[in-house]
């Protein structure tokens, strides 16, 4: 066999490993490059059509899973220098699914769209721990961009049927969180569509300095007594019946 003929046949071999390499392949490269906090359970299919449920370890160790996910990724564009996927989570019509381009320095978002568990907000501060928050975080946006810089685009979030361990009352509301990207900087709007717990506040995410958020929160007519322990948890009361909160990274 001449060494051309043998150099053909391992590029071949190679490409052929490179096609059809497993699921299981993209878990590895997620806990390698997050340092075992990133994972994706129960991953089938190949690296380029799969499908598996993403989760991650958060901060007091326990493990959040999120919805079953599919992808498929088209072999083509790598040719481009850029990696085009499509994700779907799981009950999502195929027409929302997700645009997803990777390129050596962004990731470009087209239509994202994402569920977690309200329990995570704990993850942004350790003031939100002792509320224990519950609910849905609904994530959804146009078109968003990652970079080094930071973020460039617009994403809402909606909170969904909250409640907290220190309140009786379930839910407590709905509530909407706007988050603009300008480059380095993320400016946050907090609103609420309803609910006994009025709450509303601004901030923003500097990459030099993290998370500085201010808001108020307040009971609705009525229900001061029911909220009496959360509202005195949020902080501390500047007006009557109304305390002030700050959240940030400590």
């Amino acid at each position: 066999m001449g060494k051309r003929t043998l150099g053909l046949f391992s590029l071949a071999y190679l490409l052929t490993l490179f096609i059809t390499a497993p699921a299981s392949l993209l878990d590895w490269g997620l806990q390698l490059a997050s340092q075992g906090r990133l994972f994706m359970a129960n991953a089938s299919g190949s690296l380029w059509n799969g499908s598996a449920t993403p989760a991650f370890r958060a901060q007091d160790g326990s493990l959040v899973s999120l919805p079953f996910l599919h992808w498929e990724i088209t072999v083509p564009s790598l040719l481009t220098g850029k990696i085009h996927a499509r994700l779907l989570w799981d009950n999502q019509p195929p027409a929302s699914a997700t645009e997803a381009i990777l390129s050596f320095n962004r990731i470009e978002l087209l239509h994202p769209q994402l569920q977690l568990p309200a329990r995570l907000m704990t993850e942004a501060s350790p003031v939100l721990k002792p509320a224990q928050f519950q609910g849905q975080l609904i994530i959804q946006g146009d078109r968003v961009i990652f970079s080094k810089a930071g973020m460039e685009g617009t994403a809402f979030v909606d909170w969904r049927q909250a409640s907290s361990a220190l309140c009786s009352i379930a839910p407590l509301g709905d509530y909407h969180l706007t988050l603009t990207g300008t480059g380095d900087r993320i400016n946050i709007g907090l609103s609420t569509n309803s609910g006994v717990l009025v709450l509303d506040g601004a901030g923003s995410w500097l990459k030099e300095r993290g998370l500085e958020f201010q808001g108020k929160a307040h009971a609705a007519a009525g229900n001061d007594e029911n909220l009496s322990e959360l509202l005195h948890n949020l902080g501390p009361e500047i007006s009557q019946g109304v305390h002030s909160f700050n959240v940030t990274p400590r």
